[in-house]
């Protein structure tokens, strides 16, 4: 292949590098002044895996938090915290309110989806991992060690406000399961010897269709614009995640899923779901369906579920600083941190914690001002050394970017990376 095609080199050499990140470096053939990488061996991978699994769950909502319902007025282990956080003051030692942290963006709505990736759609071209966001990131290192890289989900309709979360590094929108009927099916629910059998079948079908596109793309590709060279690769980028994802579920589609004595779940509102939600994943955490999941607290939140007027998420965000409309958002927003709450202390209950980062915040500041400033960020578990309330520099030249967590996160989850999104480096406060 020729290094003329950059895009492709380039993605193609990551791909290589991330398939054998277990391997160390070290493990070579070395003979007459020759040495040979050896391939992936099963052995050696264990021999170098970390002793303990990282796992990583991302919570977030579309609206952002009233700022002094959410962040501590000090900083500090002691630090006290504010009324919604209440159901955290059991926690202390296992979690972190962080403030002053984004990623120097506007937009309000419109620059929601880049809470998880620090990049903006029509910025993601430029960037070398596109708009990735730190799930998919996550996944990518871990795939094929899990029945599911990551499982993205949802506790209800984005009707009124949609978190658009996870993002593939080619730039498409991984839609979130909205059902949870449906994610313990796909979890715990076995398919019948005959389903797997079609679905193996199917799967061997769509891979030769992939190549036959993939032959065909690459003969267009000498007789193609420069610009249109560079969409063609962006096109094959996204094919290629197609490929290894059905090769990835090939490997899985005759093995049983883990059994639960749990019983599947009926579909409902929101507030019905998201505390089933929370317990679903931890059951994915614990049976090592899978390392990587994302929860959204959707736009269609229904207010009644937590004894309000039946307005919607999305207008009660939309405050004003109407003291009845902040009243509503405040239940609304302590309803998620106490359900949030309940689950960092199920992982630690089952002894997950130390191994699990769970993230929550959104990519909105303050939703009544459209704001994409200071964004509520909560990190809990990990083994970081937690601190309750760290405040990083507010002002201008000195302000840390968000992404500097996120590789602080992808680093401690066991990627060898130097960079992610917009990052100048690590936080190091909590390590």
């Amino acid at each position: 292949m020729e290094r003329g095609n950059s895009g492709e080199f380039h993605y193609i050499e990551k791909t290589i590098m991330k398939r054998n990140m277990l391997i160390n470096r070290r493990h070579v053939l070395r003979g007459l002044g020759v040495s040979i990488t050896l391939p992936f061996l099963e052995t050696l991978a264990r021999a170098d895996e970390p002793p303990a699994r990282q796992r990583f769950v991302c919570v977030a909502n579309p609206f952002g938090m009233i700022a002094d319902a959410f962040f501590p007025a000090d900083a500090g282990v002691d630090a006290k915290l504010p009324e919604n956080l209440a159901a955290f003051e059991t926690l202390r030692g296992r979690f972190t309110v962080f403030s002053n942290l984004d990623h120097g963006i506007s937009g309000g709505h419109s620059a929601t989806h880049a809470f998880l990736s620090g990049v903006r759609m029509q910025e993601a071209g430029a960037m070398p991992d596109g708009n990735v966001t730190l799930d998919q990131f996550l996944a990518e290192a871990n795939a094929g060690r899990t029945r599911f890289p990551v499982l993205n989900t949802s506790a209800g309709s984005n009707n009124g406000g949609s978190c658009e979360l996870s993002w593939t590094r080619s730039g498409v929108l991984v839609p979130a399961e909205q059902k949870i009927s449906r994610v313990f099916r796909t979890l715990f629910v076995n398919k019948s010897a005959e389903q797997a059998a079609g679905r193996s079948e199917r799967y061997d079908r769509q891979g030769s269709i992939l190549d036959a596109v993939t032959a065909q793309a690459r003969a267009m590709n000498q007789r193609l614009s420069k610009r249109d060279r560079t969409k063609l690769d962006q096109y094959l980028t996204s094919v290629r995640e197609v490929e290894i994802a059905i090769h990835q579920e090939q490997v899985w589609v005759h093995r049983p899923r883990p059994t639960v004595d749990v019983k599947e779940p009926q579909d409902g509102t929101v507030t019905q779901q998201l505390p089933i939600l929370f317990d679903l994943i931890a059951l994915a955490l614990q049976t090592d369906s899978t390392r990587v999941a994302t929860i959204e607290v959707p736009g269609g939140f229904d207010a009644r579920g937590v004894g309000l007027e039946p307005k919607g998420y999305h207008a009660y965000s939309h405050h004003g600083k109407d003291p009845k409309l902040m009243t509503g958002q405040r239940g609304i927003e302590k309803y998620q941190l106490d359900q949030l709450g309940r689950f960092i202390g199920k992982l630690q209950e089952l002894d997950l914690l130390q191994t699990t980062q769970v993230l929550f915040g959104s990519g909105m500041g303050d939703g009544s001002a459209h704001t994409n400033r200071n964004l509520p960020i909560l990190l809990a578990g990990g083994g970081y050394k937690h601190k309750t309330h760290v405040v990083m520099p507010d002002q201008k030249e000195r302000r840390v970017p968000l992404s500097n967590l996120y590789l602080t996160m992808a680093q401690r989850f066991g990627v060898e990376a130097d960079r992610f999104g917009h990052s100048t480096g690590t936080v190091g406060e909590l390590v």
